[in-house]
This record gives C-alpha cells, sequence and structure tokens, in this order.
C-alpha cells in the first residue's frame, strides 16, 4: 500500500493540472488574437489535458487495491487552545472517490470533445477552454481530496468556473442563449426570463449563501473535533465526532451539521434555493452537460455521500442531533425530487425541462442518502466491496448518481444539436426530424428509458432498490417519505417521454432544415453516452456483495407492478406529450414557483430598505460625531468662558440655577414613575 500511497500524490498532480495548463495557451492566445479558426489546435490541446486526466482516473480505478488509499502531506499546522491542527494536502481512494473520479474525468473529456464543434466559432474560445478545463480540475480536487479545508478549494474553484462558464455569452445579445419566455412579466413588472450575465450573478449569489456558513462549519469541526481528515489512513487521525457532539450537546450537533449542510443544500440546488439551477440555463449546453451530470451540482451530493461515510464509520450516524440534521434533509430532498419532476412536465424549454430533472434527481440522491441513520439492522444495511465498507442507502443513491449523469448527458448533448439544427430553445421535432436525426433520437430514447425507472433497464434496478430503502424506513421517518418517492417516479417518466416525442415524435414541425451532419464530433459524443447509459443495465450486478439488494428489490411484485405503470405512463406521455393549459397552476409552474420573484422583488426590496436605513444611521452617526458634539462643545467652552470673570456671585448664580435644574429633572423622572 505504501508504493500506491507514494504514487497517488503524482497521479492526483497529474490529473489536476494537466487539463489547466494545456487550457492556458488558448486562454492567452485569445488575448491578442481572437480567430477560431487559428484557435482551433489549441482548443485541441485543451482536450488533450482533459483526455490525460481521464487516462488517470482509468489507472486509478484499474491498478489500485480495492482498500483505502491516501497519500497525506502536511500543509499548515494552526494552534488551538488544547492541541494542534494539522491541515493536510490529502487525496483518498476508496469506494466512492474511485469511481466518482473515473465519472467525471471522462464525462469531462467526452464534452470537452462535443464542445470542439459546438464551440467552434464563438467569440470566447479563451474564456470558454479555460474555465471549461478549470471547473473539471476543481471538481477532481473535491472527489479526490480527504482533508475538508483542502476540499473546500476545490469546491470553491467550481462556484467560481460555474459563474465564469454561466455567463459565458455575457453580453445578453442573443434570446437564443435566454431562459423564460421574453416579454413575460413577473409581479411589479419584473421580468420572467433570464439573461446570462444575470443568471451568472443569481448562481453565484445563492452558492455563496450557502458557502460562508459552511466554511464557519468547517472551521468549528477542526476546532471541536482536532482534525479535518474525513477518513482515517496511514495513522492520521479522524474527525472526533463523539467529542464534536459531547461538546455541542442535541441542539449544537444540528446547528453545526445544517450550517455544514447549506453548503451541498444551495450547490445541490435543494428547495428553496433550486431557482438558480433552472436559470443557469443560459450557458452553452457543454457546460449544461457537465454541470448537470457529474460535476458542480453533482458535487454537494457526494459531499453528502462522503460526511455520511464519516459519521457511519465514527459510530455516531445514530446519535439524535445527527438523525435530526438527516430527518430534515429526507424530506428537503424528496420534496425537491417531486417539485422538480412537476415543474419539467409543464415546461416547454428543453434545458429548462432537463434543469428541473436534475434538481429532482437531486432531491432523490439526497433524500435516499439521509436514510442512512433509519435503515433497521439487517444483513445489508452495509454492503462490503473488496476492503470497502458502504452504507447500503449510499451505495443506492451513489448507483442512481452514476445512471443519472450519464443519461443526463446525452440528453443535454442531444439539446445543444437540437437547438443548432432547429435554432429554437424550446422543444420542437417531428418523426421526420427523428429520421433524419436517427443517432440523436436513439440516444434521446436510451437515455430517457435508462433514466426513467422502466424495467428491465438500469433505473428499474436502481428505483427498486431506492424504495426497498424507503420501505425499511418507513417505522422512523414514516409514510409520507414513500408518498412522495412513489408521486415523483411517476411524474419523471412522464416528462422524459414527454420530452422525446416533442423533439423527435409529436412536436412541432422545425422551421429550419440545417442539415445535422456538419457535427461529426457532436453525434460521436452524444452516441457514446446514450449507449454507456443503456450499458449501466449491468451495473446493479457487477457489484456482486449488493447484487441481492437490487435484484431481491426488482422482483418484488409491487416494485414490479409499478414497473409496468412507469411503461403504460411512458407509452401514454409519447403519444400524447401536451399537457394543456391548466391556468394559474401553468403559470406558476412556468414563473419557477415564482422563487425568481420572491428573490428578485421582496428580498432585494427588503435588501434595498436595510441598505437605505443603514444610510441614514451611518449619515446620523457621522453627523453626531463630525457636526453636533464639535459645534456643543464649541457652543459649551464659548459660554464656560464667557461666566469666568472671577467673581464668586457669579459662579455662585450658576451653581445654584445648575442645582435647580436637576432638582426639577429628578421631581419629573419621579412623577412619571
Amino acid at each position: 500500500m505504501g508504493m500506491f500511497s507514494s504514487l497517488l500524490g503524482e497521479l492526483m498532480g497529474l490529473m489536476l493540472l494537466s487539463p489547466i495548463i494545456l487550457a492556458s495557451p488558448i486562454a492567452i492566445y485569445w488575448l491578442f488574437n481572437q480567430d477560431p479558426r487559428k484557435a482551433r489546435p489549441l482548443a485541441y490541446l485543451a482536450v488533450i489535458g482533459l483526455g490525460i486526466s481521464a487516462v488517470t482516473a482509468t489507472y486509478i480505478e484499474a491498478a489500485f487495491p480495492w482498500e483505502n488509499i491516501a497519500y497525506n502531506m502536511p500543509w499548515m499546522i494552526l494552534p488551538s487552545s488544547s492541541s494542534s491542527i494539522t491541515i493536510y494536502v490529502s487525496f483518498i481512494v476508496d469506494f466512492l472517490s474511485r469511481n466518482m473520479g473515473l465519472l467525471t474525468a471522462w464525462l469531462a473529456f467526452i464534452i470537452g470533445v462535443y464542445s470542439l464543434d459546438y464551440l467552434a466559432n464563438d467569440y470566447r474560445l479563451g474564456w470558454f477552454w479555460f474555465f471549461f478545463n478549470l471547473f473539471t480540475a476543481s471538481m477532481l480536487l473535491t472527489v479526490y481530496a480527504n482533508d475538508l479545508l483542502f476540499m473546500f478549494i476545490g469546491w470553491e474553484g467550481l462556484g467560481f468556473s460555474s459563474w465564469a462558464l454561466i455567463g459565458h455569452w455575457y453580453k445578453d445579445d442573443d434570446e437564443l442563449s435566454y431562459v423564460g419566455r421574453v416579454g413575460d412579466k413577473l409581479v411589479l413588472d419584473k421580468p420572467a426570463w433570464t439573461t446570462p450575465s444575470y443568471a451568472a450573478y443569481r448562481a453565484i449569489a445563492t452558492i455563496r449563501f450557502g458557502d460562508m456558513p459552511m466554511l464557519g462549519a468547517i472551521a468549528a469541526i477542526g476546532i471541536l473535533g482536532g482534525s479535518l481528515i474525513l477518513t482515517p489512513v496511514n495513522g492520521v487521525p479522524a474527525i472526533n465526532w463523539s467529542s464534536i457532539i459531547s461538546t455541542l450537546g442535541v441542539g449544537g450537533t444540528v446547528a453545526l451539521l445544517l450550517a455544514f449542510m447549506l453548503g451541498p443544500y444551495t450547490k445541490s440546488a435543494q428547495v428553496p434555493f433550486n431557482d438558480w439551477l433552472l436559470t443557469a440555463m443560459t450557458g452553452p449546453t457543454s457546460v449544461s452537460a457537465l454541470l448537470h451530470s457529474a460535476t458542480m451540482v453533482a458535487a454537494g451530493v457526494y459531499i453528502f455521500m462522503r460526511l455520511t461515510e464519516s459519521l457511519y464509520t465514527a459510530g455516531v450516524i445514530t446519535y439524535p442531533g445527527v438523525e435530526i440534521m438527516y430527518l430534515a434533509t429526507v424530506y428537503i430532498g424528496l420534496l425537491t425530487a417531486l417539485l422538480g419532476a412537476l415543474f419539467a412536465m409543464m415546461i416547454d424549454e428543453r434545458k429548462v425541462i432537463l434543469a428541473g430533472s436534475t434538481m429532482s434527481s437531486l432531491g432523490f440522491m439526497m433524500g435516499v442518502t439521509a436514510l442512512t441513520p433509519f435503515i433497521p439492522q439487517s444483513p445489508f444495511v452495509t454492503i462490503t466491496i473488496g476492503q470497502y465498507v458502504v452504507p447500503l442507502a449510499v451505495l443506492v443513491a451513489f448507483s442512481y448518481l452514476i445512471v443519472h449523469a450519464l443519461s443526463k448527458a446525452t440528453l443535454f448533448l442531444v439539446s445543444g444539436h437540437l437547438i443548432h439544427v432547429t435554432h429554437t430553445r424550446f422543444n420542437m421535432g417531428n418523426l421526420e426530424l427523428g429520421r433524419r436525426m436517427k443517432l440523436a433520437f436513439y440516444a434521446t430514447l436510451a437515455a430517457a428509458i435508462t433514466l426513467g425507472g422502466v424495467p428491465p433497464l438500469a433505473g428499474y434496478w436502481v428505483h427498486a432498490a431506492m424504495d426497498e430503502v424507503t420501505t425499511a424506513s418507513i417505522s422512523v421517518v414514516g409514510y409520507g417519505t414513500y408518498a412522495l418517492m412513489i408521486l415523483t417516479t411517476l411524474a419523471y417518466v412522464a416528462f422524459l417521454a414527454r420530452f422525446t416525442s416533442l423533439n423527435f415524435i409529436k412536436g412541432e414541425t422545425p422551421h429550419t432544415h440545417e442539415e445535422h451532419g456538419r457535427y461529426p464530433l457532436m453525434v460521436a459524443a452524444y452516441t457514446i453516452t446514450g449507449t454507456a447509459a443503456l450499458a449501466t443495465l449491468a451495473l446493479p450486478f457487477v457489484i456482486k456483495p449488493a447484487a441481492p439488494v437490487f435484484i431481491s428489490a426488482g422482483i418484488d411484485s409491487t416494485v414490479m407492478a409499478i414497473g409496468v405503470i412507469l411503461w403504460i405512463i411512458f407509452a401514454a406521455a409519447l403519444i400524447k406529450p401536451r399537457v394543456g393549459n391548466l391556468g394559474i397552476i401553468t403559470r406558476i409552474f412556468e414563473r419557477r414557483y415564482y422563487l425568481q420573484a420572491f428573490m428578485d422583488v421582496v428580498l432585494a426590496g427588503f435588501g434595498s430598505i436595510l441598505t437605505l436605513v443603514a444610510f441614514y444611521i451611518y449619515k446620523g452617526i457621522d453627523a453626531f460625531f463630525n457636526f453636533i458634539i464639535p459645534d456643543a462643545t464649541i457652543v459649551l467652552s464659548r459660554y464656560i468662558r464667557s461666566i469666568q470673570r472671577g467673581y464668586l456671585r457669579t459662579y455662585l448664580e450658576v451653581l445654584l440655577l445648575t442645582l435647580a435644574v436637576v432638582i426639577l429633572i429628578i421631581l419629573i423622572i419621579i412623577t412619571l414613575l
């Protein structure tokens, strides 16, 4: 293991630095010459950087043994009242990181190849490639980091890069990049649509709202727990969760964990922090594909899974304060899943439908992971894979993350191609378009049936295991969780079929007939990811220790009946994809539950009032100390000088007058009391 530990540091340096270094030439070149044709070789160089990361992640997956392997190098030593805290440059290869790293690196590379066609003539190529590669490197750092503060650096890199990429088309001069119908109004004449520059601001503002409490929580964990290491390897001590919980008690533990979770809640777009994700569709489609599949929003869920493993290993997952936070997260996650699925059923914008789908899937992942403390003891409460011990709920949620990532990347990449061909961001495409774009139709159908949970594809077995986990915990968390999951599943398969039908079967005839074969790299990219999504059918069976869980859940008669219902809903939505206008309900969904109105009108108005009050308080304090007090002092000094005449009689008169005034004031106060 020592050999692998020492090698891990070098591999991580290669994986994280290659994308950034090889994207720098096009970024520098673009500062002096904005010529897409001449810059194209440099774009290929940026993609090679992503390829190096993918090959490195593959080597780690294939060559490293299935046991926890870490590279730890002391970085900073911080003194505290009891003992010092060492911050490590720490990387770990465990079950979650090795598989998440492989998924992230390869999807980034494939989407990078896609972008060579998609953004061939863009006016900000240098900007795009640098931040796209920085985005990927930041996610990989977040995935493999084992020290919370070191992980937070990657976390912040994700936020910064997402701001740069969501607002990539900052000129706001192309309605094709907007979200919402231009001309539609919210309350007080506020626009219901969103431009790229404003969407980028909304994203970074929402994320920062969660990042600051999260950073404070990390500091508190380090001080109270004596370490920031999540998984102890090579004798490096991990966070002492028992000490933290005993010090803080139930209320303090809940507050600490919720402060930490505000980061994952905001980044993974959990209700009520979800609206930024829906308006983030203003960025290039390749950014949306990466952001919604294996980076950024998946980072929040991934961090929660790592936190859950750390608490589980420390034996504190069932402590009261921890359970309260997890119970809240169960319902936040599953409510997010339902609202995202219902939203996607009513919207007519391609990418925004898929954004609602991502919101729903993230809710599934968060809610199922949060069921970990509530599963009764059984032979399958944990799964042993090699030397890894993984909580059942985490394994099921992570399996869903993989299926979702490949399927969602495919759907977004197809959407980008459709936007190029039809020149509209709204659903449009009939069977004739489906015949002309056979591979796009195939990839969309493959991703839809895989993710939709219909048997016998991967989504079915994973959904069955999710149902099993939820059912097992009903006695603790109640029937509400199971009801939310079933309702969401039914709505989820419906909007996936609706998306497929409105773009390839029963949608409007496209107004343009651009030759779709002009973009071979785009076609190759989503064909590969769509086929990989279908291939995830093997996922529930290749992890042999976990196979009995997926199989026993999938052959349950109730689950099989639900699977048949899902196929019926899928077929019905393909035949009749249009949802009629439901009046106020449709308006609520189209305006994204009026969350933007709440933020732009209520919160912004409240902020303006606070700013105004603060301004006048500042002015009042400034006037008091700079004008009133100096002027009063001058007047008083002049008066004192005027009575300083050297006569005892004058002094006695002033003294008696002052004494009379004081007695009068005292009498008034006594009377009032």
